[in-house]
Parts: structure tokens; C-alpha cells; sequence
């Protein structure tokens, strides 16, 4: 909700306890999609399992538009006394727009669609994803803008609590893959009234100024958000397209294995931009934060890359069954695609926080030729692990030019603060605990992998606890403003 001078509650963001909501509420959808995964998985096989995933890379690449204003909304939303009722009139012109548009394309290429993918109905499961992920994505940028990042990221965990049960009563009706989309499309929908009713502002026609401003963002960040789509779904597109949709499946299960590692990147990420912005149109310091937000962003994805490290043979096998046993060379490589990816984050979401999204566009758009050519080329070299070797490559390029440009701006944060240090030598200890342990316990079954898992997490924590005396600081702190509340 709006405060009542008519500005936005961004610049009063916690980003410690609106981590830790979020962070919770992340794991619930852990929960939920883990289940579903490996229901889904073991039902459809990998083929139409990555039939689905090869559909849903494309769904999500044509709704960056939308994205892509979603994130010119949340910057000009979240500034001081920003223009709510017409930035939220814009988002229906938009949507509107961009539905009618999608709606021809579709109809215009419906054979091919669904020839290419091997989900029946291809083409209405498309649209439909489209309609409500694309409103849904504009919906969750408002309420991040508001200052409700916390109720952003739970809103989402409903979302995937209504999911999980229809995408099982659909393909129980006999649905098969196109399930997995008429679910999902509907939970999405059943959410949307929800957030719209938490930001409680109703939308008015814009004036020229408001699109002017809205389009000096949008402008870039329409492409960046393309380019980033395009370059997050590379993998899954040029497995789908030169190899199988069985390949897909096997890559999808593995890169579902490391969603964890981005629970902290969605928390930390859907604070750090609207306060940035708040403070920086105020001409306030910012430096803090951003350190802070390097410093914890990579805190989970650090592990499970030590954890995958040591155990991604008997991971997927245990969890996904023999018949997925080829996505174990994907898991490692995807897992420290995650390290790199929670870093760049902090780095592109202060780009957008103080109005810089054409650094952004850049930066993704020569990446994205990067992995282009060395991801294709290392395709028919070395094989479908190819294409993981070169987005992890990419990745580590995003990240040091991300870093550079925002350094030029912000020259005082930390781009190794001692916290972010601690956790990798904790992670190396961890790697060397599980990797003892398992010369005495043999995964056979999830009983030997939830023992080793387990040790490995409880060892990670308590070393970092033990040698990082800003993380029991912050951890305290975070105890203190949670008994306050």
C-alpha cells in the first residue's frame, strides 16, 4: 500500500527482515515445486517433461516486454511522489497492447508451435501463459514498488500453491504435458486480484509526461529485459532445437536442482532495487546496501555448488530416477552458473535502481552474442555440455562488466566483502566433510542422501557462523527487528 503523503514505502525498506520473508516464503515454493518436478518428471517422461519446458523458454521470452515495462513502472512507482494512478493506467494501455498482439502471432503460427514442441493445443497453452505470466509479472513489480517486498515474493508462493494441485488435476483428466501450462496459467490468474488488491490504487489515463518518463526507462530496459530472457532460455532453446526435447528434460531437472541457490538473489533483489531507487532520486548514500546485498546474495548458491560438487551423480539418480542419470554433467556446471548469477544480480538491480538501464542493455546484449557463437559452437565440439561451459562463461562476463560499470558510479562498495569470503570457505570445508562422510555412507536410497545432505548444510552453517562474525551480527540483528514486529 501507498503511504500517506501519496509517495512510495521503498525508502523505509528493511532489506534484512524483507530477506528474510521472502526467503521463507521461497522455500515454500521450493517445497511445492520440488514435489511437482519430480511428480511431473516421472509421470510424462523426459521428452514431454521437456516438450513443456521447451514451450514454457519461449513463453517466457515474449513476455519480456512486459518485463521489461514492469521494470520502468516499479522505478518511476517507487520514486518520490510518483504519479501511481497513471503509472498504473500505462500498464493497461501496455497490456492491452501486447495481448492483442500475441493473440495474431499465435494464431499466425499455431502448427508450427505445437509440431516443434509436442504438447497438444501448443498454441492456446501459449497464449494463455502469456496473458497471465505477463500480467502476473507486472502486478508483482507494482507491489515491489509499493515497498511490499515481502508480500511480493508470498504472493508468488501462493501462486504456487494453487499451481502444484491443478497442474495434478489436469494431467489426471488426461491433459499430459499441456497440464503442466493449463495449471500454472490458472493459478497465475486466480493471483493477480490479490496483488491488485494489496497496491489499492486504481488506474487513470496517463498524461504525455507519465509515458515519456515511463518510455526513457522502458526504452532499454524492454531489450535488456529481451536480452536476458533470451540469454536465461538459451540453453533450453539450442538443446530443443539441435538436439531433443528429452535432452531438454534432462537439463531442466538439473538446472530445477539448483533453484535454491537464487532464494536469497529473489529476496535480497526484490528490496535492494525500489530502496536504491528511493534513496538515490533523494540523493542519499546507497553504497551500504549494495555491499550488504554482495555480500549475502550468494549465501545459498555456494553451497549447493560445493554440495553438487560432491554428490550430483547420486542426486539426480535418487531424486529423478535412472532413466534422468545424463542430467548429472549438467548439475555441477549450472550450479556455479548460480554462484555467478547471485553476484551480477546485485550489480544489474543498482543499474536499474539509479537509472541506468542502458548499461544494462549493453552489457547483456554483448553477452548475449558471446554465448551465441561460443554456446553454438561448443555444442558440436564437446556436446550438449558444450552449451552449459559457454552460459557459464557468459555469465562470469556479465558479471565482471556488470561490476565495472556500477563501480565507475558507486565507487565505494566492496566487490568482495569478507562475509561473501567466509561463505566459500565455508563451502570448502563443506565439500570436504560430505566428500569423508561418503566413503562410509553409500547413497542407495533418499534415506543415505538426506543424511549426507544434511551434514553437509549443518556443517556449512556452523563454520560460517563460527569464522564470520558479521553473519552472527546480521543474524542477530535480523532476530531483533522480527521480535519487534
Amino acid at each position: 500500500m501507498i503511504n500517506d503523503e501519496g509517495g512510495s514505502n521503498a525508502g523505509n525498506i528493511n532489506l534484512g527482515l524483507e530477506s528474510l520473508k521472502g526467503l521463507i516464503a521461497k522455500f515454500v515454493q521450493a517445497v511445492l515445486g520440488f514435489v511437482g518436478t519430480i511428480l511431473f518428471a516421472r509421470i510424462l517422461g523426459p521428452e514431454a517433461f521437456g516438450g513443456f519446458y521447451f514451450l514454457l523458454s519461449f513463453v517466457t521470452i515474449s513476455t519480456r516486454p512486459l518485463d521489461g515495462l514492469g521494470g520502468a513502472i516499479q522505478k518511476r512507482f517507487s520514486e518520490h511522489n510518483a504519479p501511481h494512478e497513471e503509472l498504473l493506467g500505462t500498464v493497461v494501455l501496455f497490456d492491452v497492447a501486447m495481448f492483442l498482439v500475441a493473440g495474431f502471432g499465435v494464431w499466425l503460427f499455431r502448427g508450427v508451435i505445437t509440431a516443434e514442441t509436442n504438447v497438444d493445443n501448443a498454441a492456446l497453452v501459449f497464449f494463455l501463459l502469456f496473458v497471465t505470466l505477463g500480467t502476473f509479472l507486472l502486478v508483482q513489480k507494482l507491489i515491489g514498488a509499493a515497498g511490499h517486498p515481502g508480500f511480493q515474493i508470498w504472493n508468488d508462493t501462493l501462486r504456487s500453491m494453487l499451481t502444484l494441485p491443478l497442474q495434478i488435476g489436469f494431467i489426471l483428466a488426461g491433459f499430459g504435458a499441456a497440464g503442466m501450462g493449463y495449471g500454472l496459467a490458472s493459478a497465475t490468474l486466480l493471483v493477480i486480484p490479490v496483488g491488485l488488491f494489496f497496491i489499492r490504487v486504481r488506474p487513470t489515463l496517463p498524461s504525455r509526461g507519465t509515458i515519456k518518463s515511463v518510455w526513457q526507462f522502458a526504452r532499454y530496459s524492454i531489450f535488456t529485459r529481451l536480452l536476458g530472457a533470451a540469454s536465461g532460455n538459451f540453453d533450453t532453446i539450442v538443446l530443443g532445437a539441435f538436439l531433443t526435447t528429452a535432452t531438454v528434460g534432462y537439463y531442466q531437472v538439473a538446472y530445477r536442482l539448483t533453484v535454491p541457490a537464487t532464494f536469497m538473489m529473489a529476496a535480497v533483489g526484490g528490496a535492494l532495487m525500489p530502496k536504491v531507487s528511493n534513496f538515490h532520486s533523494r540523493g542519499e548514500a546507497i553504497s551500504g546496501d549494495i555491499t550488504n546485498a554482495i555480500s549475502y546474495n550468494s549465501i545459498l548458491a555456494i553451497p549447493l555448488f560445493f554440495g553438487a560438487v560432491a554428490l550430483a551423480q547420486d542426486i539426480v539418480v535418487t531424486v529423478y530416477g535412472s532413466s534422468y542419470a545424463a542430467a548429472a554433467e549438467f548439475l555441477v556446471g549450472l550450479a556455479l552458473y548460480q554462484v555467478l548469477t547471485t553476484q551480477t544480480d546485485v550489480y544489474q538491480r543498482t543499474l536499474s535502481g539509479i537509472d541506468r538501464p542502458d548499461w544494462e542493455l549493453r552489457i547483456d546484449g554483448s553477452t548475449l552474442l558471446f554465448n551465441l557463437v561460443v554456446g553454438i559452437s561448443l555444442l558440436f565440439v564437446v556436446g550438449a555440455i558444450g552449451v552449459v561451459i559457454a552460459t557459464v562463461l557468459t555469465e562470469f562476463l556479465r558479471l565482471v562488466f556488470s561490476m565495472r560499470a556500477v563501480r565507475e558510479l558507486v565507487p565505494d562498495i566492496e566487490p568482495l566483502p569478507r562475509p561473501l569470503l567466509d561463505q566459500v570457505i565455508a563451502g570448502g570445508v563443506m565439500l570436504l566433510g560430505v566428500e569423508a562422510l561418503n566413503l562410509f555412507v553409500t547413497v542407495r536410497s533418499w534415506f543415505e542422501l538426506v543424511v549426507l545432505v544434511g551434514f553437509g548444510v549443518l556443517l556449512y552453517g556452523g563454520v560460517l557462523l563460527g569464522v564470520s562474525r558479521h553473519a552472527r551480527n546480521t543474524l542477530w540483528s535480523i532476530y531483533g527487528d522480527i521480535a519487534r514486529i
